[in-house]
């Protein structure tokens, strides 16, 4: 790192190497556990463990003699470089320029020896789909495994979903477990799936530990990252459970908040609502001046106002700020963007700073998405559990009504 850099800058990738390896010893083990074999059924019951995947096959054996080929038994037996016939355990070799294989049609050897090719390995599938259980699972994106976090309902005939993604350097275990406060408790606490009107199935993504300038821990640049991990998970769900596509909702906080607005930029007509909490919406370039270090080209499609949308966006006043950018500014002037897109925003403000909203409880967040399901009207008011200024002020939050044009 050059020494002329800031110093305020040079601290701020020093912390964001730290933490992120931090982060990734801290979830280490739950990567390990996709390698290593999967454990039996027997006795699990609800215990929360990792979905198996999908078994190698074993490599094909050459056909022995008097065995069936592919070609009715009549294939020709296997010869070394020496024209002797090769044994069972005997590795086949490519005929040199001018040996008896020298003729024969094929793509040249890359090493020049004139033989056939090896063949090459199809391309993984985009998605495999391994079973989906309470707790940790795996969608396979292109190969590469993917952990998800699950919680279930009791009743799962037909299930609302809710997506949960968590900020820059959290645990998404952690975040699940500590998305919502509950003031009787005196704690943050996880989401209820047996709360919600309907059985609500919650889903926590694993994010890849991106750092600038390809991302925050998501790839908040363009989604070309992450947007095939969404749409796995998707897939999967969609084949392993009954989803009621109408009620499909998406929470996201800091940095998961401006992933979970790029995504419904993407992806608008999947989602009922989108709840931001202290994000921002990065097709809005005026919003790209709150970035103290203009470092990452944005790369996002506009919104279309046809497509309409509701969103519950907090922020948490003049301390709300994160890394590079005041989250405050940024919300300011997304009321105004998202407005003019043809969104519906429901506004809670408080004072807490870069934190989730703490005065919003899971009765209120749990009354605003049953009040949204795809296709339907947008309300045409706050909640009536909702703080409103001057008169129902909770703490020190309040929530401002800001219906479409």
């Amino acid at each position: 790192m050059s020494r002329t850099m800031p110093r305020w800058l040079r601290g701020i990738f020093a912390l964001s190497m730290l933490f992120g390896g931090a982060q990734a010893c801290a979830n280490a083990d739950l990567l390990d556990r996709l390698k290593a074999p999967a454990a039996s059924d027997a006795g699990r019951g609800s215990t929360p463990g990792t979905g198996t995947g999908p078994q190698p096959l074993p490599p094909r054996k050459p056909p022995a003699e008097g065995d069936d080929a592919e070609d009715g038994g009549n294939a020709e037996p296997l010869e070394s470089d020496t024209g002797e016939p090769l044994g069972p355990g005997d590795p086949p070799t490519a005929a040199g320029p001018g040996e008896r294989d020298s003729g024969r049609e094929g793509p040249p050897d890359p090493a020049g020896g004139g033989g056939n090719a090896a063949p090459t390995a199809p391309p993984p599938p985009p998605v495999v789909c391994t079973p989906i259980i309470e707790g940790l699972s795996t969608v396979l994106v292109n190969g590469t495994p993917r952990l998800i976090n699950v919680q279930l309902p009791f009743d799962r005939s037909r299930m609302a979903l809710m997506f949960l993604w968590h900020g820059f350097l959290e645990i998404p275990t952690t975040f699940a477990g500590e998305v919502v406060y509950d003031p009787p408790a005196g704690r943050w606490r996880a989401f209820n799936p047996n709360a919600f009107p309907m059985p609500l199935m919650i889903v926590t993504p694993f994010d890849t530990k991106m750092l600038p300038p390809a991302g925050l821990d998501w790839d908040i640049v363009s989604g070309a990252a992450d947007l095939p991990y969404f749409d796995a998970m998707m897939q999967c769900i969609r084949e392993q459970f009954s989803i009621d596509e109408d009620r499909i909702y998406s929470f996201g906080f800091s940095a998961g908040a401006v992933f979970s607005n790029l995504l419904a930029a993407i992806r608008p007509h999947v989602f009922a609502a989108t709840i931001s909490e202290s994000g921002t919406w990065f097709n809005d370039q005026a919003q790209w001046a709150d970035v103290l270090v203009p470092i990452i080209q944005w790369q996002w499609p506009p919104f279309n106002r046809a497509d309409g949308g509701n969103v519950l966006l907090t922020h948490g006043g003049p301390n709300d700020f994160s890394v590079v950018i005041s989250l405050e500014s940024a919300n300011e002037k997304a009321l105004p963007f998202l407005y003019n897109s043809g969104r519906t925003v429901t506004e809670c403000e408080h004072n807490f700073g870069h934190t989730r909203a703490p005065d919003l409880t899971e009765a209120m967040y749990y009354e605003w998405m049953w009040a949204h399901w795809r296709g339907g009207p947008p309300i045409g008011g706050l909640p009536p559990s909702f703080p409103v200024w001057p008169d129902r002020i909770i703490g020190s939050t309040f929530c401002t009504f800001h219906p479409a044009p």
